[in-house]
């Protein structure tokens, strides 16, 4: 075999190996394109999330007053940790705590303190016909939450109406 043949394809093998500084380049700015159309509907997602996971919480937690209504033969009622639904909530049962939810950051309630009681039937005593809109701040993703004279809650997509 000739020697020059050899080192020909040898040095053409050593230039022609890894990325040019042109090619990386061109798949950085490919990168950055797709993550510029990917953040919006990205950030929609986390807050659709957000917003599923503290409407199921208070959905959970308003079947969980009713049943301990039922379970103790008292009054079941939420009691707000502040001001309103997302700095959290308490279910207390006869004057004692059975549950509590911890502050939602970045969410709305509308309305923000709502008076919900449970009586001993499982019924609402106070709070029948209560609709809660579950929402983040800068985007349109709602889900409301209904209660009627029953005390069943009813989870819906989008805000109340």
């Amino acid at each position: 075999m000739n020697t020059t043949n050899v080192r020909d394809r040898l040095n053409a093998q050593a230039c022609s190996a890894g990325f040019s500084l042109i090619e990386l380049m061109i798949a950085l700015a490919i990168l950055a394109i797709l993550t510029t159309i990917g953040y919006p509907s990205f950030q929609e997602l986390l807050a659709s999330q957000r917003v599923r996971a503290a409407s199921s919480a208070l959905y959970d937690s308003m079947v969980v007053a009713r049943s301990e209504a039922l379970k103790n033969n008292a009054n079941a009622s939420f009691a707000l940790s502040g001001s309103d639904l997302a700095k959290g909530w308490t279910i207390q049962v006869g004057g004692q705590d059975v549950h509590s939810q911890s502050a939602l950051a970045g969410l709305s309630f509308t309305p923000a303190n709502p008076t919900i009681v449970y009586g001993t039937t499982g019924r609402l005593i106070s709070g029948a016909n209560t609709a809660i809109t579950i929402s983040t701040t800068g985007t349109n993703v709602q889900r409301c939450i209904r209660l009627d004279t029953t005390g069943r809650p009813r989870l819906t997509e989008g805000a109340c109406s």
